[in-house]
């Protein structure tokens, strides 16, 4: 595989063999949908379901986006791997032998070096693993677990680990599985001594291996024991790591999402395991920063509603209230799940409170009616400075709203807290709401001018029946196109159609390029029913109106040069002249073939 190359035959193998509803519910959580799957777009913000897995066809398509493609193209924008890479996970998932060398230069950049990273990782969080539950000097950490009743079914399946207070501890076990250091360093497991050599980053601490939705180690967590400082050291950003985009026990979590009222959203590793011990299973965390808009996109891939369960002290209450410009506007809805002061999900949940936090989710408040009752108690809704106060903040969270109704209703219910008009607050919001976003529907060239309804109909008959693509050839209406467009892309499943005599569209997205799958993936999701005597005659039909359609603007244009010609009394009259007796023929000819048919 020198030079990260696959042979066609192995990528054909790879793409046999790989189940793309499999690949693509490991990060959507998809319903059927007639023929196809359906759930929401993991590439773009939306609230309607719009994006399409066909299994049968192996493809994908959002009619939001426009995203589309075949497994490889799914992964390689979900996981943000090159072809190569892409290819090196579907080949191990599906047990497809790649042929084995020396990687080149050209692939040490393209996965070589994500991979090994990974793998360090891997070693890193099996070594703490083990410390913790096989070695001697765990016991400190088994201790502490025990002592904050972590049961032994959450230390397997979250691969809790222990870092002892040895400083070349992890070092020496990266040396012995040949590991190069640079790049545990890299990854922030090992730090440079001052004059020279490596010494353990996580000391003396119980680690939480964060993993990917692949289930890939990619970054950690560790909690000190004793009096360490910082309380928790989390691994910095690198290749394979970026706090941001990740969520604690999403890889768990996500299993349970879909069937429970919404996702539940903690702040600490703590809290979320004892969630998860209770029950609670569809859990998250974030780490060590505020939440994301691009985490919010990743849940709401699962579920439309979050649970805030943020500890009750005021910086939990400030984390919470942060969210809510980014919750609006990415149109995810948020609740709050108001704890006793000075207690937190672990703790409360510990002294049996399980039936209280039940009643808590179950009369959770949304986060904007929290909001505004926040505003109430902060300001003076008795002075008018207040209430102006009020107003102001109040409505500079509903302008962010999308939804019309929702925007609408909340106007409502700040004007009744405010006992002011509905109208005087609807004219704040309406001045400083952004304008909408032109629709991007409707089949346009990259000009904008539509595109003609007969090439279009033809290249959906090409893709859905292939067995039309011979007489398509024989006729040789591709080189007739008006649409440059649809030309390039009949042509192109013309080529792949006469070199290898079928047309599989898995292979064909995959093939074409870029600027060309949206619209064939578009195309290849609408019903196309059986190749049949009707499919028949709606070819004949396409194929003669493009004709005819053709020779009308060559008439024109012909008519312009003769004109053209006259004027200037030049030689080419003459066969101008002739051209045009030709097409004259030609249109009669055609339609003397619709008077018969």
């Amino acid at each position: 595989m020198t030079n990260g190359f696959l042979s066609p035959e192995k990528i054909g193998e790879i793409r046999n063999r790989a189940s793309l509803l499999e690949v693509v519910s490991d990060y959507v959580s998809l319903k059927k949908a007639g023929r196809n799957f359906k759930g929401l777009c993991p590439f773009h913000a939306e609230k309607t379901p719009s994006f399409m897995v066909n299994e049968e066809k192996q493809i994908f398509h959002c009619f939001g986006c426009g995203e589309g493609g075949d497994v490889f193209a799914f992964l390689m924008k979900a996981g943000h791997l090159t072809f190569v890479e892409a290819a090196r996970e579907l080949a191990k998932r599906y047990g497809v032998a790649l042929p084995r060398s020396e990687p080149s230069r050209a692939a040490w950049k393209e996965g070589a070096k994500r991979e090994t990273l990974f793998q360090i990782n891997q070693m890193a969080a099996d070594y703490f693993h083990d410390l913790l539950v096989r070695r001697r000097e765990g016991e400190e950490g088994r201790d502490y677990l025990a002592q904050r009743g972590v049961s032994q079914e959450v230390i397997q399946e979250y691969r809790l680990g222990y870092a002892s207070a040895q400083w070349e501890g992890l070092v020496e076990h990266l040396r012995e599985k040949k590991a190069p250091l640079e790049l545990a360093w890299e990854v922030g497991l090992i730090l440079p001594k001052r004059k020279e050599g490596w010494y353990d980053a996580f000391r003396r601490r119980i680690i939480f291996p964060i993993l990917d939705l692949q289930k890939r180690v990619v970054g950690f967590g560790g909690r000190a024991l004793g009096d360490g400082q910082p309380k928790y050291l989390n691994s910095p950003d690198s290749t394979v790591y970026h706090k941001g985009e990740v969520l604690y026990g999403l890889h768990v979590a996500r299993r349970f999402i879909p069937d429970r009222q919404g996702a539940i959203l903690v702040e600490g590793y703590f809290d979320l395991l004892t969630l998860h011990q209770y029950g609670y299973s569809q859990a998250v965390a974030t780490l060590g920063t505020a939440l994301t808009a691009q985490q919010i996109r990743i849940l709401k891939r699962y579920t439309e509603m979050l649970f805030l369960v943020y500890d009750s002290d005021r910086p939990g209450l400030q984390a919470m209230l942060r969210t809510l410009p980014l919750l609006l506007e990415e149109e995810m809805l948020a609740r709050v799940v108001l704890l006793p002061p000075g207690e937190d999900p672990d703790s409360f949940l510990k002294k049996g409170n399980r039936g209280l936090f039940e009643e808590r989710l179950a009369r959770a408040p949304f986060l904007l009616d929290f909001f505004f009752d926040w505003l109430m108690g902060l300001y003076d809704p008795r002075s008018i400075e207040g209430r102006v106060k009020i107003a102001k903040e109040g409505m500079a969270m509903v302008q962010r709203i999308q939804e019309p109704v929702r925007r609408a209703l909340y106007v409502r219910a700040l004007a009744e807290r405010l006992d002011l008009k509905e109208e005087d607050l609807l004219k704040a919001v309406r001045s400083v709401l952004p304008p909408k976003a032109p629709s991007q529907g409707g089949s346009r060239e990259a000009s904008g001018s539509p595109l003609p309804k007969s090439e279009e109909t033809l290249i959906r008959l090409m893709i859905q029946h292939p067995e039309s693509i011979p007489v398509i050839s024989r006729e040789g209406i591709l080189k007739e196109f008006e649409s440059p467009l649809l030309k390039r892309m009949g042509e192109q499943l013309e080529s792949i159609y006469q070199r290898k005599g079928r047309l599989e569209l898995s292979e064909v997205v995959g093939e074409v390029e870029e600027e060309l799958r949206e619209r064939l993936c578009h195309y290849a999701f609408e019903e196309g029913g059986e190749w049949n005597e009707a499919s028949k005659r709606i070819l004949k039909d396409c194929i003669e109106k493009i004709r005819r359609k053709k020779l009308s603007q060559d008439e024109k244009d012909l008519l312009r040069r003769i004109q053209e010609a006259e004027r200037r009394n030049t030689e080419e009259l003459e066969g101008l002249l002739r051209r045009r007796q030709e097409l004259a023929r030609q249109k009669e000819l055609l339609r003397s073939m619709g008077r018969k048919a």
